[in-house]
């Protein structure tokens, strides 16, 4: 029974797993659809992803019902087995009775060893399937996982990526329209990236990515989200006040600005343009986006190396901008 109980053990987890993995990709898919066409963030999951997780999952499947009727076959003959040895404990116990010779009585005992023999047995096969099952099961979760993770982590800077910054501002948005605390999000763009690829090469233009994703990773350790938005853009969910979020984030922008990143013999100096927005009464996210996005474009457009934020008044600049750099 032990055994058994095992197996079960391992189904349950299986199940779990599926669980997770459709309550992942599809539940996404359901609060995408009730999003107003004036969100613009991109779909969660394409037709390819679906395929693979698809795939996975009917793999799963196959293994939880070829193991399923190994259980099943095991559990019938342990039935059969259990109803011979009964029957020929009672044949025993009728030639006692019947003060048969002992030459019958170690036929019959001989019998039960068998029977009991093949219990052992049967036992024995059942724990090397799961044993091979539970390595499989590794497998298959491991796999999920790491299909997982790709899907929401930047490959280059090891941040989220946009498909999880969706996700969490679909969360967060959720939240504050029920009645939740307010938040801020902010976008930050390299200024004249393409010049910094152009002159010292994209593996620079890369370093300059993971160098200015990792300071962010420890400078907005509290944040809700810190993601890459595509290309040079960055992008951050935090649950500060807007002011409070606008200053701290101009305190990371003046340290890139004033530590030039190296990449072997070359030195590149970088600056960022950055705009934050917070929600106002919207009944979708598209409006929180496109003032974040205004706001980084008065930024770019009034000199860059600057932080500009709107609370509902329109585009205003913090504090001082730094001297503009060509």
């Amino acid at each position: 029974m032990l055994s058994v109980n095992l197996f079960f053990l391992f189904a349950g987890l299986t199940l779990a797993v599926i669980l997770l993995t459709i309550g992942y990709f599809f539940g996404r898919r359901g609060r995408k659809s009730d999003r107003r066409e004036d969100s613009f963030l991109p779909p969660i999951a394409d037709e390819d992803d679906r395929q693979r997780m698809v795939e996975l999952l009917q793999s799963l499947a196959r293994w939880t019902q070829e193991y399923s009727g190994n259980v099943s076959d095991y559990q019938a003959n342990l039935q059969q087995i259990s109803h011979d040895v009964r029957s020929k404990v009672k044949a025993v116990n009728q030639d006692a009775a019947n003060a048969l010779s002992r030459d019958s009585a170690n036929v019959n005992d001989a019998r039960m060893l068998s029977m009991i023999g093949e219990v052992m047995t049967a036992n024995d096969q059942l724990q090397t399937r799961l044993l091979a099952a539970e390595k499989q099961l590794e497998e298959q979760t491991s796999q999920i996982e790491s299909y997982l993770t790709e899907a929401r982590t930047d490959g280059l800077t090891g941040l989220f990526n946009r498909r999880a910054f969706d996700a969490k501002l679909d969360e967060m948005f959720a939240n504050y329209r029920g009645g939740g605390g307010s938040f801020v999000m902010i976008l930050i763009d390299i200024d004249h990236f393409k010049v910094i690829n152009d002159t010292h090469g994209h593996p620079v233009g890369d370093i300059v990515l993971q160098r200015i994703a990792a300071q962010l990773g420890k400078d907005v350790s509290d944040a809700s989200i810190v993601a890459r938005f595509g290309g040079e853009e960055f992008v951050i969910l935090t649950e500060l006040p807007i002011r409070i979020a606008a200053e701290k984030i101009n305190a990371f922008r003046k340290r890139i600005a004033d530590e030039p990143i190296v990449a072997g013999q070359i030195s590149v100096e970088v600056t960022m343009s950055i705009g934050l927005s917070e929600p106002r009464d919207e009944l979708v996210i598209g409006p929180i986006v496109r003032r974040a996005d205004a706001a980084l474009y008065c930024a770019k457009n009034r000199g860059r190396n600057r932080v500009y934020f709107d609370d509902g008044s329109g585009p205003q600049l913090f504090g001082a901008p730094e001297v503009v750099r060509t």
